[in-house]
């Protein structure tokens, strides 16, 4: 039987790291598009309920309400952090990736 080198083990292991960069890149760029679109609904909701121009969401314990242009311009504010968080992230995972590739090339050349 022939002895295991364990060489199998560091090349599978870089394929996981690799592919948690990627997902990484993944997950940021999900969330760019989503701060873009904000998940492609138009409607405001309270509690799954639409609301309309004038119309308040009352917390379920009466405190405090927000009218819907409050909401309105929550969201809209939430847009441009979302997708720079997504971008932040997609290019922190673009840039684990590039590195891990090229760490992988020079120990080749070596």
């Amino acid at each position: 039987m022939p002895a295991r080198d364990g060489g199998g083990t560091a090349v599978r292991s870089r394929l996981r790291t690799r592919l948690a960069h990627l997902v990484l890149v993944l997950v940021g760029l999900v969330a760019v598009v989503y701060g873009l679109s904000l998940g492609g609904a138009d409607e405001v909701r309270c509690r799954g309920e639409v609301m309309t121009p004038g119309s308040v969401c009352v917390k379920s314990d009466g405190s405090e309400g927000q009218t819907y242009e409050q909401r309105l311009a929550t969201r809209r504010s939430a847009r441009p952090v979302v997708a720079g968080v997504g971008l932040l992230v997609a290019g922190f995972g673009t840039s684990l990736l590039v590195a891990d590739v090229r760490r992988g090339r020079t120990r080749l050349a070596s």
